[in-house]
């Protein structure tokens, strides 16, 4: 990337995320080129003024650094490595940020076909759902050179509102894995106790108020627990991708050797609301299968 005027800037991935994400860098000045899967899902861009690629090889050969923001690791597989895919438009100074929830190993995988080609790259996985992509709040977790962070760092603070190197690449990626781990334990703890606190005949509004009084309060307990109460399921992180992530972190702990019965049968509990069509449901729709196991639905 070289120094001067506004790096041109490519966004792949124009999903719950990154139509959110994207339209900040128009905000800023910066010149947008957007690819996205479905083309149809780009014209909202073109409408703001972004240009539109036809593949990511396209993306990458019109931007100076790309971001993407996909599903999984078989949509970054796509993006990355396919006949059309960004790799053949990577150059030297070309920069790649990686945003979507993957494998470390992944993450090693698209670094060093980058590097390669004399490019480089970041993993920057953000947490902070729909809201945060929409009002440039997300966290980001960080993964690659310290130098790069450094040189990317502007860039990474017009879709987040705080950008934690965590070490090599991989680390930034296992980091956000432990982190779902936490949602996955948080939500469980909440989806659990609301279904005892009905058959109780407790209103879980005032169950909330003492959580919230109490050393264990957490914001993420007020968010999910108003949309429980109001039977709000419309999704900011979905029960899919949820499991998608529960599986990357038990295939980590497989490989390190270290037990997560936990997350097992959370994650359990989860593939249950999927298999039971929840699937699309924002993740506190797990409560679902709960309710029902209860005998409330």
């Amino acid at each position: 990337m070289t120094s001067g005027s506004k790096p041109r800037i490519g966004f792949a991935g124009l999903g719950l995320m990154g139509i959110r994400m994207a339209p900040h860098f128009l905000e800023k000045g910066y010149a947008l080129t957007v690819w996205n899967r479905t083309p149809e899902k780009c014209e909202a861009m073109r409408a703001r003024g972004a240009s539109v690629a036809a593949t990511p090889k396209d993306l990458a050969e019109a931007s100076d650094v790309v971001f993407c923001c996909v599903s999984d690791p078989a949509a970054v597989e796509r993006l990355i490595f396919a006949e059309d895919g960004l790799v053949h438009g990577a150059r030297p100074g070309f920069r790649y940020v990686e945003t979507s929830t993957i494998s470390p190993d992944l993450a090693k995988k698209v670094d060093a076909a980058l590097s390669a080609k004399g490019a480089a790259m970041l993993e920057a996985p953000v947490t902070g759902s729909k809201n945060g992509a929409q009002n440039a709040s997300l966290l980001l977790m960080i993964g690659g050179s310290k130098d790069v962070y450094a040189e990317l760092l502007p860039l990474l603070q017009v879709i987040g509102s705080k950008a934690i190197h965590c070490g090599p690449m991989g680390s930034a990626s296992f980091v956000k894995l432990l982190g779902n781990t936490y949602i996955s334990f948080m939500l469980e703890a909440l989806a659990e106790t609301s279904v005892l606190a009905n058959k109780a005949d407790i209103p879980l509004e005032k169950v909330l108020e003492v959580v919230m009084a109490s050393g264990f309060a957490s914001p993420y307990y007020t968010f999910k627990g108003a949309a429980l109460i109001k039977r709000d399921f419309d999704q900011h992180f979905s029960i899919d991708l949820l499991v998608k992530d529960q599986n990357l972190m038990l295939q980590e702990a497989t490989a390190l050797a270290a037990p997560m019965p936990g997350l097992v049968a959370i994650r359990d509990v989860c593939q249950a609301a999927r298999d039971q069509g929840f699937g699309q449901d924002d993740i506190i729709g797990v409560a679902k299968v709960l309710e029902r196991a209860a005998g409330l639905t």
